[in-house]
């Protein structure tokens, strides 16, 4: 995970914006690690009533009062693992959201030029009209010059080195 960062931060297709959001981020979840390593430290040896409400198998009392002892030092610790995770996901939103639009943008790419050589036969077909029609061919011109072309093909070498005469 942290090398998809830091090469997407190196390779410079992060813009200063999102550059600011990791590093603002980053100095957030660290200063929240050294509050939470702190808090750790001060109340090790803390304890603390926790009273849970535990599901049994009793139509009369379904559920029942818990009284459990806990130190301070695992409440918190359960508290920052789940700050770190909801962290770490809200420093990971934006950029997935950049990645999901860029490759959204490719394949509207790929898909316009898919449906551009898909189209070109046709296309191909229509400009070879318009060129004809700008040259001017008539139909007795083009005739002219396939008959001319078929005389050529049908004379011998032999005949054309002596001066075309058939």
């Amino acid at each position: 995970m942290a090398r998809a960062y830091t090469a997407c931060y190196v390779r410079g297709t992060v813009s200063l914006l999102g550059k600011v959001y990791l590093g603002v981020s980053l100095v957030l979840l660290v200063l929240g690690i050294v509050w939470a390593s702190h808090a750790l430290q001060s109340n090790a040896a803390t304890p603390i009533k926790v009273q849970l409400l535990m599901p049994r198998l009793d139509l009369a009392e379904p559920l029942v009062r818990t009284l459990y002892e806990v130190k301070a030092a695992a409440l918190v610790a359960g508290w920052v693992v789940a700050g770190a995770i909801l962290a770490v996901l809200a420093i990971r939103g934006p950029f997935r959201i950049r990645a999901a639009a860029m490759i959204q943008r490719r394949v509207r790419e790929l898909e316009r030029e898919v449906l551009e050589l898909r189209t070109l036969p046709l296309r191909q077909h229509d400009e070879d009209e318009a060129l004809a029609a700008e040259a001017h061919l008539d139909a007795g011109t083009k005739k002219v010059m396939t008959e001319k072309i078929l005389r050529e093909e049908r004379e011998s070498p032999v005949a054309r080195r002596l001066g075309g005469r058939n």
